[in-house]
């Protein structure tokens, strides 16, 4: 009987064993492959931490310049000297940017790295984000764009381009058509029969009248909607020509050369190739002729008498037009990169009529009146006014039997020189 026993203690002693060593065979490398595991798991922790960070740092440069533009519509897009950038060091890492500016296509390209880091030495990780930021101006991105609430009282009528209204919209005229959207309202809309949208439709009333729209249509005003102001100090510091006195300027176009005649005299200048500003100090201004180049008139007051400028009729000579390189003549869109701007202190009136003569008058360019009256257009029975561009107002119309309203989508591309332009983030990219 105790040999028995003897027998099976040794027996289970020896399977014990066998496990045992079974065991450790099993768990000591899946122990070893767990750590291991973890370990990798902890360095791919770490590793994306660290991509976070650089990441985040090089983020941070374009939302700094973002921001910077945001602040200044005017000045500072193009310029290095402004926006060159020392390396910036941080607890944990660096940034540092390539800006390229192009004055031309009004844009800024920016590729930023961001170097998760102890030292400059040692760099562990890097990311670099490039972002193709382009300059946009709302006097030439809408054709018309309106500070307030806007009447339609007439019929059968046709728009062009975005609108933008920040009041309410009253259409009591039928059969209006809006081409090219986005309409956008400020408030709510009111009348509207037989009115059509061929694009979005945004207002921030509670009504959207009996307009049909074939597009979306939001019931919320856009956010970010900021109405251009005109600077007027900008003009004064960075005008290229300055005129104290009235004057008609005839604009005058050839194969290798622009410049503008200051009719009555025998003074003839130059366009400035890069742009140029031409500043009506307490005067009246009458422009007309063929544009060559980026031009931008603006007038300022002092006297409640002056600060306008007059589109078109002199003798017999009306339209402002744009050159045309094909043809060596005229056309009535921006896209050979020529462009036209009146920004008004007190009033813009387009001109097909005079004591003498009438006629049809065509005005090309983007206008912006400052007075709180509506822009004019005065001609005679029978004459038509046509605008290629945008306004920021209503016009009141004498005399023409008929107006067209277009808009110029080439304005974006090549627009007026110095007008205030918002940044677009038009392309992001991580790497």
């Amino acid at each position: 009987m105790r040999m028995f026993k003897k027998v099976c203690v040794k027996k289970n002693s020896g399977v014990a064993l066998v496990t045992t060593i079974f065991m450790m065979l099993i768990l000591i490398p899946a122990t070893i492959w767990l750590l291991s595991f973890l370990d990798n798991q902890l360095q791919l922790v770490n590793k994306e931490k660290q991509i976070k960070i650089a990441t985040g740092i090089a983020n941070d440069v374009i939302v700094d310049y973002m921001r910077q533009f945001s602040q200044n519509y005017y000045e500072g897009h193009y310029d290095l000297s402004v926006l060159s950038r020392p390396e910036y060091f941080y607890d944990q890492g660096f940034s540092s940017v390539t800006v390229v500016p192009n004055a031309q296509q009004h844009t800024v390209y920016i590729e930023s790295v961001g170097a998760y880091a102890k030292d400059k030495n040692n760099i562990l990780v890097d990311r670099k984000v490039s972002a193709l930021i382009k300059f946009i101006s709302d006097m030439t991105d809408y054709g018309t764009y309106i500070n307030g609430s806007f009447t339609i009282s007439a019929s059968n009528v046709t728009y062009y381009g975005k609108w933008w209204i920040t009041g309410d919209l009253s259409i009591t005229g039928s059969n209006v058509n809006f081409m090219g959207g986005p309409v956008i309202v400020g408030g709510r809309i009111s009348g509207g029969t037989g009115c059509k949208i061929y694009g979005n439709l945004y207002y921030g009333g509670s009504s959207k009248g009996n307009v049909t729209v074939y597009g979306n249509t939001y019931n919320f005003y856009p956010s970010g909607m900021v109405y251009p102001t005109i600077k007027e100090t900008f003009y004064i510091a960075n005008s290229n020509y300055k005129i104290t006195t009235d004057r008609t300027l005839k604009f005058e176009a050839y194969p290798s050369s622009s410049a503008f005649l200051i009719v009555g005299t025998t003074i003839t200048v130059p366009i400035v190739e890069s742009g140029m500003i031409i500043l009506g100090e307490n005067v009246n201004l009458t422009v007309y002729g063929t544009v060559k180049g980026r031009v931008t008139v603006v007038t300022t007051n002092t006297s409640s008498t002056k600060g306008k400028i007059i589109v078109g009729l002199y003798n017999t000579e009306a339209n402002l037009l744009y050159y045309n390189p094909l043809t060596g003549g005229t056309t009535t869109y921006s896209y050979y990169g020529n462009s036209f701007a009146g920004i008004a202190s007190n009033g813009i009136t387009f001109q097909g009529k005079t004591t003498s003569t009438t006629k049809d008058l065509i005005a090309c360019g983007a206008f912006f009146d400052r007075s709180s009256s509506n822009i004019n257009a005065v001609g005679a029975s029978g004459k038509k006014f046509v605008l290629y561009g945008s306004r920021n107002k209503p016009i009141s119309l004498s005399g023409f039997s008929s107006v067209e309203l277009i808009y110029d989508q080439y304005l974006n591309e090549s627009p007026p020189h110095g007008l205030p332009e918002r940044p677009i983030l038009v392309n992001l990219d991580v790497r």
